[in-house]
């Protein structure tokens, strides 16, 4: 009988027929011979497959022969050789397209006819057996299920079609998905994926949250301890101040003491003892009509000796204690609780502001007449001006400049015949709206840079501007829109607001992408979107909104021209009421913020320009 001859299996990269043991199979499975691989090795340090590029961190040692891919698993066998009769030919790789099982010769053919095609090697195979082994139909045993009932999750192969019925409820038909589609939409409809992910998204988020405040922990230590170590240090400086002037003051007090010892008390007791020694010597030595002579010499100054007054010891300031004033004394600095914390699925941990409370004068300085808005910037702060008393549109109207020591230059830049109704400053540069409708430019020298106008009827009263993204809102109270200029006055955008009125109108901008806009006549506070002209939020608890700015990106200061006048802190997010904080002015016009200051302009005829703390 003649021998079985040798299988011969081709190297892909020379295309060699080499025997089984010959061959070596890369972890791709496809097949080389072990001169390529070593080439391949030599120049790469790694292993690169010549059919699909895959690269190999191996070496050609470590990879078996097709023969040894031959021994491993028996039981997985190639289904185009067991078709053919030949049924100890293992199987390399499973095609998840063809659903078939190849060994190492028709893996190559395969590759030709189908290079596309997405395969796995048989240990990934093995992993996944339960999932690509065919599940073949109850009823129809050669068939495999490939159906699915949306409904009543029945399962059913293509012959079980004609007679498949209804749902098990007994009315309704069968909804007949492919097994892949309606596995799919059973994970959508459970959406655990979903939920898991929003779990995890929300687990990281506040993880990362509390990073944070453990982070803004130490540096508020970092901070407590350096307003430890401040005090500390100028409480040693007050005791050494202390300690010196104790010192001085009783040295002084000791020199006194000893210069009184020695010139005043001193001399007499000398002079005393000196007569007393001259006579009691003369008693032992001379006679006593020279002892008498000598006496009556010396008679009128021992009686002056004997007689004179003994100098009575001064009255010295002495420091003779240190008290304390109190017992214990407490620091200089306190914790305050500006913040609540929460956590929701939707934000994670949310620090938030809590409104302020009250509000306290600083200071105040004169300015110019009818003083009707104002804004803070590096330290300086702009008041515009009407100039006359009467009417915002006589006399000569302006900018007065309020410096860091509260030094005012009026007319620090001069408008003839019209007020200045809005001021803003922006890039080192001042934009003024004025009662004319037209807006100015200068810089911080004063200096006139560029001016046009803006379409307004000048004869409405106050009107405002706020830059925003680079970019100058103005409403236009004739048309109903909201004007957006570029900082050269080239018109950019021109968006819808159909709350505006002819009344007076206050403008500030919250962020990027929104405006706050306070309308007296109305009683209305509103946030308008820069991008698309949509309200936001409407907010009609304040009566007669006037001055309005935004505080900490949190909250909108609104003036409540009711009597008496109150601030209205509102939600930046929401537009609800907050709190209201009761103030001493009538009449806020305008508004400014710069940290914990608020700059309003300040009653008699707004002559005045008052600094106020927010706590």
């Amino acid at each position: 009988m003649a021998s079985k001859p040798q299988q011969m299996v081709r190297c892909t990269i020379c295309l060699s027929k080499l025997k089984l043991e010959e061959i070596k199979a890369l972890p791709c499975t496809h097949p080389h011979c072990d001169k390529c691989l070593n080439e391949f090795y030599g120049r790469l340090n790694a292993l690169k497959c010549g059919i699909c590029r895959q690269v190999f961190n191996t070496t050609p040692d470590k990879l078996p022969t097709a023969d040894q891919m031959k021994q491993i698993d028996k039981s997985i066998l190639c289904e185009v050789c067991t078709k053919s009769g030949v049924n100890d030919t293992p199987a390399l790789m499973y095609c998840l397209v063809c659903s078939k099982l190849f060994c190492a010769k028709h893996v190559i053919v395969h590759d030709e006819l189908s290079e596309e095609h997405s395969r796995i090697n048989m240990t990934e195979y093995k992993a996944r057996a339960a999932k690509l082994e065919k599940r073949m139909c109850e009823t129809h045993a050669d068939v495999e299920y490939s159906l699915g009932c949306k409904v009543c999750l029945k399962l059913l192969c293509t012959q079980c079609l004609p007679t498949a019925g209804v749902c098990d409820d007994g009315t309704s038909q069968h909804t007949l998905l492919t097994l892949k589609d309606l596995t799919m939409q059973l994970v959508e409809v459970t959406k655990l994926k979903t939920r898991e992910d929003n779990l995890s998204g929300y687990y990281k988020q506040i993880a990362a949250n509390i990073d944070e405040f453990r982070t803004e922990t130490k540096n508020l230590l970092v901070l407590l301890w350096k307003q430890r170590d401040d005090q500390i240090a100028a409480i040693q400086q007050k005791y050494d101040k202390l300690e010196k002037e104790l010192v001085e003051k009783r040295e002084k007090t000791e020199s006194q003491a000893v210069n009184f010892m020695v010139e005043e008390v001193g001399v007499r007791y000398r002079e005393l003892y000196d007569h007393r020694e001259g006579i009691e010597a003369k008693l032992d030595q001379s006679h006593e009509v020279d002892i008498i002579k000598s006496y009556r010499d010396m008679k009128k100054e021992i009686d002056r000796l004997l007689t004179e007054e003994i100098p009575k010891l001064i009255e010295f300031s002495l420091v003779t204690s240190v008290e304390v004033k109190e017992e214990k004394r407490d620091t200089e600095i306190e914790l305050t609780n500006e913040r609540t914390a929460s956590i929701t699925p939707e934000q994670g941990l949310v620090v938030s502001l809590l409104p302020p409370k009250t509000v306290d004068l600083i200071n105040s300085v004169d300015v110019s007449p009818c003083c009707y808005s104002v804004y803070t910037y590096k330290g300086v702060t702009y008041a515009g001006c009407g100039g006359d008393v009467d009417w915002i549109d006589r006399g000569v109207g302006g900018v007065d400049r309020i410096d860091e020591n509260n030094k005012v230059t009026k007319s620090f830049i001069s408008i003839k015949g019209s007020s200045v109704m809005s001021i803003s400053v922006h890039n080192d540069r001042i934009y003024t709206l004025s009662s004319d409708s037209t807006v100015r430019v200068h810089d911080l020298e004063g200096t006139s840079i560029i001016s046009w106008t803006h379409t307004d009827n000048k004869l409405l009263w106050i009107n405002q501007l706020a830059i925003i993204n680079n970019q100058i809102s103005i409403p236009d109270r004739l048309n109903k829109t909201l004007v957006f200029y570029s900082l050269n006055g080239e018109v950019v955008n021109t968006l819808p607001c159909p709350l505006l009125t002819d009344a007076s109108v206050r403008l500030s901008a919250a962020d990027n992408n929104s405006i706050i806009i306070s309308q007296c006549d109305s009683s209305l506070v509103y946030k308008v979107d820069t991008s698309s002209g949509d309200i936001i939020w409407q907010c009609k608890d304040v009566a007669k909104p006037c001055g309005v700015t935004c505080y900490r990106d949190e909250f909108v200061l609104v003036a409540d021209d009711t009597k008496p006048t109150t601030l209205c802190v509102l939600s930046l997010h929401t537009g609800k009421l907050l709190t209201r904080i009761s103030t001493e002015n009538s009449f806020i016009p305008d508004l400014h913020i710069t940290g914990s200051t608020l700059v309003v302009p300040v009653l008699p005829f707004n002559q005045r320009v008052g600094f106020y703390q927010l706590k």
